[in-house]
This record gives structure tokens, sequence and C-alpha cells, in this order.
């Protein structure tokens, strides 16, 4: 990467990249093993992308609406993101899913909604192996661009996201009985 480039575009990539080998192997770790990797990077991921200024260091930025720019283009097909999440919900077993009353479903139902970790865990997988992809490969005069869409998925998708997987795989890390022999 470019000298040139802002700090918050590499330490996204750098912090996506690292999530991204968690995952990629999961299928060689133990649960509570995987679970405190996740439960390192997901606060992290938070903090960073609602810490991103686009344009700089412009006070007013966090005045303006996120706008989605389409500058983070989708390298992952759909079959590694189902075997990710495959991968991910073998390892969780029956502890894959769990309820959530902040589910958008939850609006039409009078009961909690069941979601699955591993799904989360694997939209949260794409979105930083797409933004590292991205950042990666980009010129410096396009990072504005790619950090205004990273603000844009996370004030429109990935902030909720991440922080229901957080609770969950908090929940499980701390009271999951994994029947590990």
């Amino acid at each position: 990467m470019n000298s040139q480039i802002p700090a918050a575009a590499l330490s996204i990539a750098a912090l996506s990249i690292e999530y991204c080998k968690v995952v990629a192997a999961c299928a060689d770790t133990e649960p509570k093993t995987f679970l405190r990797e996740v439960l390192r990077y997901l606060p992290r991921f938070y903090t960073t992308m609602a810490d991103i200024r686009p344009y700089g260091d412009d006070d007013d930025a966090d005045d303006t609406e996120p706008m989605a720019t389409d500058a983070v283009y989708s390298t992952m097909e759909e079959e590694q993101y189902d075997a990710v999440r495959s991968l991910m919900a073998k390892l969780l077993g029956e502890n894959d899913m769990y309820l959530d009353t902040a589910a958008d479903d939850m609006r039409y139902s009078d009961t909690p909604v069941a979601v699955s970790l591993a799904e989360k865990l694997a939209d949260i997988f794409q979105n930083m192996a797409d933004i590292a992809a991205t950042i990666g490969q980009a010129t410096p005069e396009m990072i504005p661009e790619v950090l205004a869409e990273v603000k844009y998925r996370f004030a429109t998708y990935l902030s909720d996201t991440i922080c229901s997987a957080l609770r969950a795989a908090n929940y499980i890390y701390y009271n999951a009985d994994f029947n590990l022999e």
C-alpha cells in the first residue's frame, strides 16, 4: 500500500485482514478460542469505523449523513460466503442460534427472533474482505470515497450487526458448555 494512504484506511484494512484470517482458520480452532478472537476484533471494528472521517479531519464530518459511493467492490462469491458461514455454524453447534429482540423482524412479532451468530459473523467477514481488498488496490485519490462507503456501510448495517454479534459471542463465550473432550 502507498504511504499516502490515510491511517484510518490502513487501520481498517489491517483489522479486516486479521479478522478474515481468524474466520478462515475457524475449522482448526476450538470454539472458545475462536470466540475469544471474535471478541477481540468486533469492538475494534466498531470503534475504528465509528471514528472514520472520509474526507479528512473536518469536524463537520459527523454532521453529514453517510452516503453510498459503491467504492468498495465485492470480492466474495456466494459459495465462499456459504462455506465460511457453514464452518462457523458447525464450530458453534447448538450455540449458533440466539434470540435477538433487536432484529428487524421483531417489529412485526411479539416474540424474539432466532438469529444465527455464524451468519452475522459471515456478513462481517464478507464486508471486511471486500474492504481490505478494495483498500489494497486503491490509489490514494480513491481512498476518501472508499472510506465514505465504509462509513455508509457502518451506519446502515455493520454497526447493528457488530453489536448483535458481539452481544451473542460474549454470552456464548462466558456461558456455553462446549462439551470439549
